[in-house]
């Protein structure tokens, strides 16, 4: 970064707002609404509702309304019997892909979203934030990939 660049930032701990990060422009367009709250200062409920929409996206996708949470991340994403499949699960290592980001959606949501959604605040600076945000886009990438199982 060069001195113009620094100068045009507000300070440390300023709640003005600041330039996004050039790659908040870049990450999947599920999260074009959290760039004004993390602009803004407001990272912790930035990643919430960022890892919030990955939640209410599984629920679209498989159509399971009255699920949400873990059970949801762990119904869709099943071992035995899943709603979505991140691979064809034919062999050793696509059960593990599949297993692998599972485990990850399944942690999102107790890890970030259960905990932000039942905090007054967490704390999270900006460049935890913005790892998160980079985190939850990658996931959301992931999902658009996935497919839909068959239900018997």
């Amino acid at each position: 970064m060069n001195d113009s660049e620094a100068d045009a930032q507000p300070p440390v701990g300023s709640t003005a707002p600041r330039e996004p990060w050039p790659h908040l422009q870049q990450l999947h367009h599920e999260l074009d609404s959290v760039s004004e709250l993390f602009a803004h200062h407001h990272h912790d409920e930035a990643v919430r509702k960022a890892s919030q929409r990955f939640a209410n996206r599984v629920k679209e996708l498989t159509n399971r309304a009255d699920l949400d949470g873990t059970a949801l991340m762990e119904k869709a994403f099943s071992g035995q019997a899943p709603l979505l499949a991140f691979s064809d699960c034919e062999n050793p290592v696509e059960r593990d892909e599949h297993d692998g980001f599972r485990s990850l959606a399944v942690g999102m949501s107790r890890a970030l979203r259960n905990v932000l959604s039942h905090s007054d605040s967490y704390g999270f600076d900006e460049v935890t934030a913005h790892e998160w945000l980079i985190f939850i886009s990658a996931m959301h990438r992931r999902l658009d990939q996935v497919q839909q199982v068959a239900t018997s």
